[in-house]
């Protein structure tokens, strides 16, 4: 079943320019994953009383256009076919034209938040209607393949506005410091901020408020900027950026 929500873009979630950015759309397509879940009965708080929740493990974005504020838009999202384990989603953002700007493949597991262990999926969600429709150019994603070498860029401060209702930070905060990066090793900020054609990132250990010695690495490989953010736990993110 192809899940689907229309809205009118705030500028909360928009640049200077009033254009989307892309831990904007990183935050509606989690939004609207999370509608479609609960409308199902297997969203936060069908999965709260279990001690469970949905946890982004890896997610690919392409985008053709950052609309601007006040665009009425619409939000597509869908299942696909699982392994037991990982749960594929996809998504796209529409125009009113019919037009899409932008498309993404993700992966989830239902984490148990008290033993922080991936659960099998048939134990909790059941069956439902799944859609083989593929909306990127990948089929099934896999692991990002980083440089071997990584340069220093920063030490990072982690706030506490950076959590969720997991207590650990946000999928969308990473994404939000990655692109915060960016203009730092492209172009002065004054010129504008670089386009974004493909974004991935793999979510591989959780980073909480008290993680100390958090750093941000990164590398120019080929026409593609790798970033790598860790702590003291190891690394937390891997993500490969493609700048139309």
């Amino acid at each position: 079943m192809i899940y689907t929500e229309d809205f009118t873009l705030s500028t909360l979630i928009c640049d200077e320019d009033d254009r989307l950015t892309l831990w904007g759309l990183a935050r509606l397509f989690q939004d609207v994953a999370g509608d479609q879940s609960d409308s199902l009965g297997v969203g936060f708080n069908g999965l709260k009383p279990q001690n469970k929740a949905w946890v982004l493990t890896h997610v690919y974005y392409n985008v053709l256009r950052f609309p601007t504020a006040g665009e009425r838009l619409t939000l597509k999202t869908w299942a696909k076919p699982d392994n037991g384990l990982i749960a594929p989603r996809d998504y796209q953002l529409v125009d009113a034209n019919g037009n899409i700007c932008a498309s993404s493949a993700s992966n989830w597991v239902i984490l148990d938040v008290v033993s922080r262990r991936v659960c099998r999926l048939g134990d909790i969600i059941g069956k439902y209607s799944k859609e083989t429709l593929h909306s990127t150019k990948y089929t099934k994603l896999e692991k990002i393949k980083m440089p071997d070498e990584m340069d220093f860029l920063k030490k990072m401060d982690i706030p506490y506005s950076a959590l969720d209702h997991t207590r650990h930070v946000n999928n969308a905060e990473y994404i939000k410091w990655i692109c915060d990066a960016i203009p730092e090793l492209c172009q002065p900020r004054s010129t504008g901020r670089p386009e974004i054609a493909e974004f991935e990132i793999n979510y591989l250990k959780e980073t909480k408020y008290d993680d100390r010695q958090t750093v941000m690495l990164h590398k120019r490989l080929n026409g593609d900027l790798f970033f790598q953010i860790q702590n003291l736990g190891g690394v937390s993110v891997n993500a490969k950026v493609n700048l139309g």
